[in-house]
Protein backbone atom coordinates (compact mmCIF):
# COMPACT_ATOMS: atom_id res chain seq x y z
CA UNK A 1 0.00 0.00 0.00
CA UNK A 2 1.76 3.30 -1.19
CA UNK A 3 1.87 5.87 1.52
CA UNK A 4 -0.45 7.97 0.29
CA UNK A 5 -3.44 5.47 0.50
CA UNK A 6 -2.44 5.09 3.92
CA UNK A 7 -2.48 8.66 4.48
CA UNK A 8 -6.55 8.11 3.46
CA UNK A 9 -7.49 5.24 5.45
CA UNK A 10 -9.48 6.97 7.70
CA UNK A 11 -11.47 8.87 4.61
CA UNK A 12 -9.50 12.50 5.13
CA UNK A 13 -5.95 13.67 5.82
CA UNK A 14 -4.55 16.99 6.90
CA UNK A 15 -2.01 17.94 3.78
CA UNK A 16 -0.69 21.30 4.96
CA UNK A 17 0.65 23.71 1.73
CA UNK A 18 3.85 25.18 1.96
CA UNK A 19 5.77 27.97 -0.16
CA UNK A 20 9.15 27.08 -0.46
CA UNK A 21 11.55 29.44 0.53
CA UNK A 22 9.26 31.80 2.32
CA UNK A 23 10.85 33.38 4.24
CA UNK A 24 13.92 31.73 3.59
CA UNK A 25 15.07 27.93 3.23
CA UNK A 26 16.00 27.41 7.09
CA UNK A 27 12.34 28.57 7.73
CA UNK A 28 10.55 26.19 4.87
CA UNK A 29 12.64 22.80 6.63
CA UNK A 30 11.54 24.37 10.05
CA UNK A 31 7.74 24.64 8.57
CA UNK A 32 8.38 21.21 7.24
CA UNK A 33 9.48 19.03 10.16
CA UNK A 34 7.17 20.97 12.39
CA UNK A 35 4.21 19.60 10.27
CA UNK A 36 5.04 16.23 10.31
CA UNK A 37 5.88 16.02 14.00
CA UNK A 38 2.32 17.81 14.71
CA UNK A 39 0.70 15.55 12.45
CA UNK A 40 0.58 16.04 8.96
CA UNK A 41 -0.18 12.89 7.09
CA UNK A 42 1.67 14.42 4.12
CA UNK A 43 2.71 17.40 2.90
CA UNK A 44 2.64 19.12 0.04
CA UNK A 45 4.86 21.89 -1.10
CA UNK A 46 5.03 24.66 -4.07
CA UNK A 47 7.32 27.09 -5.64
CA UNK A 48 6.25 30.23 -5.71
CA UNK A 49 5.08 32.11 -8.85
CA UNK A 50 3.56 34.97 -10.13
CA UNK A 51 0.57 34.77 -12.63
CA UNK A 52 0.99 36.86 -15.44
Amino acid sequence: MSNIRKAFENGKAFIPFITCGDPDLETTAAVVRSAAENGADLIELGIPFSDP
